[in-house]
């Protein structure tokens, strides 16, 4: 497995593992019917940004896209010390360990940067896997925003804010 920047070549691959991402599970804001990104979409939105200061990382196993990781940075000067990230496995390829070695290849990214202090994520209270995962990066509960978000169903849950000082 090779973790890699992405390139606009891989704009078709990331929407790919988006579309599954999304309708496979239900721990993404973002809904079916709501993601309708296309290739040249997805290149301007990679494009932004790298021009804010982030990055969109992609991981390849035997020269196909199976992964991909993007971090936000703000342009806001009191919010430039830190950004948010994103994730998403392609399904033959999650539980295997992947999404930590993406996690820990964007934490050593982020301390050559020099000027990323934190890095922050919101990840939905069910999603305990991702928790764990998290925390055992270092990453540490910051706070929740109570029933921040509802399902269809009725359901709600909560978004547990975290965060790892770097």
């Amino acid at each position: 497995m090779i973790i890699r920047n992405a390139t606009e070549s891989d704009a078709e691959a990331i929407i790919a593992i988006r579309r599954n991402t999304i309708s496979e599970q239900e721990y993404f804001l973002t809904t079916d019917e709501e993601f309708s990104l296309d290739d040249e979409g997805q290149v301007q939105e990679m494009n932004d940004r790298a021009k804010a200061g982030g990055m969109t990382f992609v991981a390849e196993v035997e020269g196909e896209v199976v992964a991909f990781l993007f971090f936000n940075r703000s342009r806001m000067k009191r919010m430039r010390h830190n950004g948010s990230f994103g994730i998403g496995i392609l399904p033959d390829y999650r539980n295997r360990g992947l999404g930590t070695q993406m996690l820990h290849h964007l934490i050593g990214w982020a301390r050559e940067q020099g000027d990323i202090e934190k890095i922050c994520l919101g990840v939905f209270a069910i999603n305990e896997r991702a928790i764990a995962s998290y925390r055992k990066a270092g990453f540490v509960e910051e706070g929740r925003e109570i029933r921040q978000y509802k399902f269809d169903d009725g359901r709600y849950v909560d978004n547990v804010l975290m965060g790892l000082q770097l």
